[in-house]
């Protein structure tokens, strides 16, 4: 936080840079569309049955090895005097079970190989308040269909690849 200095009868202040950079490294911007939300062409074709966990290796067995589909990344703060507050940050799909996307997304937490520097940056600054959301679907077109839809109606922070963004101008580095 900013420091408040005390001198003599006066009172002056300086500015932490340092905290402040740290602060602002959590600064985030999300794009909050009505008009996408509720296009038609953005509703999905199935019903999703969402379940959630918090993203921790500890967790890694509860998470499903026979199951597949669409998955989120979500930022969930811990304040017991509010209610519940979440951030979407990354929409994936996935036609090899959950699990095993789970313990690669483990793997590039932990700085393991070459992660994406978003999403490593996701798993850096928000670690302990970060819930892996996952809904099974059965035919591998549908999760396709469903990710694609789900990005262009919400265009996570983390994702780079929106597919709305390739034919919309617009849409294009929205975030940078």
């Amino acid at each position: 936080m900013c420091k408040l200095f005390y001198l003599g009868f006066g009172m002056a202040y300086d500015i932490d840079f340092k905290e402040r950079g740290y602060i602002r490294e959590h600064i985030e911007e999300f794009l909050l569309f009505p008009d996408f939300w509720n296009d038609p062409n953005h509703q999905l074709n199935v019903v999703l049955n969402w379940h959630h966990i918090k993203f921790d290796s500890a967790n890694l067995n509860a998470i499903p090895n026979n199951q597949k589909g669409i998955y989120c990344f979500v930022v969930k703060p811990v304040f017991s005097t509010l209610f519940e507050t979440r951030y979407l940050f990354y929409i994936g799909e996935t036609i090899r079970d959950f699990r095993t996307r789970y313990s690669e997304y483990l793997d590039d937490a932990a700085g393991k190989g070459k992660p994406r520097s978003r999403v490593f940056k996701m798993f850096k600054l928000w670690k302990d308040y970060l819930h892996f959301y996952y809904a099974n679907i059965t035919a591998n077109s549908d999760i396709h269909d469903s990710e694609e839809k789900l990005l262009n109606t919400f265009v996570p922070r983390v994702n780079t690849l929106i597919p709305e963004a390739k034919i919309k101008p617009e849409l294009k580095n929205i975030y940078l």
